[in-house]
């Protein structure tokens, strides 16, 4: 396994060709890849596979606060954080582990679909099972990249649109092309179209994809294309598998006496990993396989971000002064594993809200959504969330899936979306201190640039933003 997990470092686009080849010297040709069935699945469940680092994305999106003694130096963050047009952020990334880790992933799903089906060992069904999984997980990384690195899907457009690099090959020295932004999205779709028959109702763990894993990726595609009912039916067949909501509730008040104290750390009970509402899970940046959200913050005025009684601020944030003469803050304070780049429930709850709510069935959008919250809100404190225009639908939506999602970059996916709608689409202004700072929708800050390395390494990569 060794070895292989050496082939798959290679398997980046950014890593040079010579380390690769001197690699490939040394191990045998028929050693290069598996031979036995059983020789797979640990690549399978290799962190490798199931990295999604949205770090950046989350900063240019603001989903955490950064205080303003951060915001001081002239760094890609504090570039991201304050939307600084007027500087080159290619110049601040020779590197970019979100982009190579995406890569890396690729090259080992690559391994998997293009050579599983020629093990040695393992029946018919159980090949073509693994292949299944592991084009859902290309498939996941493919839409992590063209949904960070490009614009937005646009019917109009995309066929023309710039987008990312797509290989399918296991040879670390190939320098495949770049394809359109619709190119990459017809592949992802054909893909999860070969996958689907051969995904099973259950699967050994969170780490594999299972019928409702492939059914809740489909509405999320069919989502940034606009093709609403698409994305709701998809949406209600996810649901049909898996719509369990994990008891935020229950949880607060099995740990209350460790949470009500006035702490910047609590030691409570991790869940996520094991949370019933994982159709899959795939972890964040290394940062975040680490300790996950610990020590991102809020400003302080941003707790009316979450309703009076939400255990998910409750749990999660104290508050915790910067210094004499500083600011306070609200503090992240619970260590555990985050789902950040996988899939859970309650996104499939508010995708079929939002495709109600474009219907115009504003009281079932909302039905939706008062579910999750439920789960959420301290009964004592809970009121039913209720709408009666598609603004106000869409308000709610958005802001409840904000208070369930902040820090994993589905928000900052969500603002781009909604900047790609004529109906949503909206310049945001914030003040920082005695500053204040605007982003437009069309700005290209939204789009994560390709670093140094990337462009030097493939010579058909043009850059899709600055």
């Amino acid at each position: 396994m060794k070895r292989i997990i050496q082939l798959v470092l290679c398997g980046s686009l950014m890593i040079g060709a010579t380390s690769c080849k001197k690699y490939l010297e040394i191990v045998p040709k028929g050693q290069k890849i598996p031979q036995k069935f059983e020789d797979y699945k640990p690549m399978m469940e290799s962190k490798f596979v199931h990295t999604f680092d949205y770090s950046n994305q989350t900063i240019v999106a603001n989903e955490f606060y950064l205080p303003l003694s951060q915001q001081i130096a002239v760094n890609l963050t504090t570039i991201n954080y304050n939307w600084q047009e007027d500087k080159s952020r290619v110049d601040q990334i020779n590197d970019d582990g979100g982009y190579n880790d995406a890569y890396r992933g690729i090259f080992a799903y690559n391994v998997l679909v293009n050579n599983v089906p020629e093990a040695t060992t393992g029946s018919a069904a159980d090949k073509a099972r693994l292949v299944a999984q592991a084009r859902v997980g290309r498939s996941m990384l493919y839409f992590y990249l063209i949904t960070s690195y490009a614009k937005m899907y646009d019917p109009a457009t995309s066929a023309s649109d710039p987008g990312v690099v797509l290989n399918l090959t296991t040879d670390p020295e190939g320098k495949p092309q770049q394809l359109s932004v619709k190119s990459i999205y017809d592949f992802v779709l054909n893909d999860m179209n070969a996958a689907m028959p051969d995904l099973p109702k259950t699967a050994e763990n969170v780490l594999y994809a299972n019928k409702g894993t492939g059914f809740a990726f489909l509405s999320r595609v069919h989502l940034f294309m606009k093709n609403y009912k698409q994305a709701e039916a998809f949406a209600d067949s996810a649901l049909s598998y898996n719509s369990n909501l994990f008891d935020y509730v229950k949880y607060y008040n099995d740990n209350k006496a460790v949470i009500d104290k006035p702490t910047i750390s609590i030691n409570t009970p991790k869940f996520e990993f094991t949370n019933p509402e994982n159709y899959i899970f795939h972890y964040g940046s290394q940062y975040m396989q680490v300790q996950g959200m610990y020590i991102s913050s809020l400003r302080h005025a941003d707790s009316s971000a979450y309703d009076k009684g939400d255990a998910r601020f409750l749990v999660n944030f104290m508050t915790r002064s910067m210094g004499v003469g500083l600011e306070t803050i609200w503090y992240y304070r619970r260590m555990d594993n985050v789902n950040a780049g996988g899939i859970r429930t309650p996104e499939m709850y508010y995708i079929k809200a939002e495709c109600l709510a474009r219907a115009g069935r504003y009281s079932e959008a909302m039905t939706y959504i008062n579910t999750v919250r439920r789960k959420r809100i301290l009964p004592e404190l809970y009121a039913d969330a209720t709408a009666s225009t598609l603004e106000e639908a869409m308000r709610l939506i958005r802001r409840e899936k904000l208070s369930e999602y902040r820090g994993t970059g589905l928000p900052y996916l969500d603002i781009r979306r909604f900047n790609n709608d004529p109906l949503f689409r909206t310049t945001i202004t914030k003040t920082e201190g005695d500053k204040t700072y605007s982003i437009k929708p069309e700005s290209l800050l939204w789009i994560m640039p390709f670093s140094v390395k990337a462009l030097a390494y493939n010579s058909s990569l043009q850059q899709n933003s600055k």
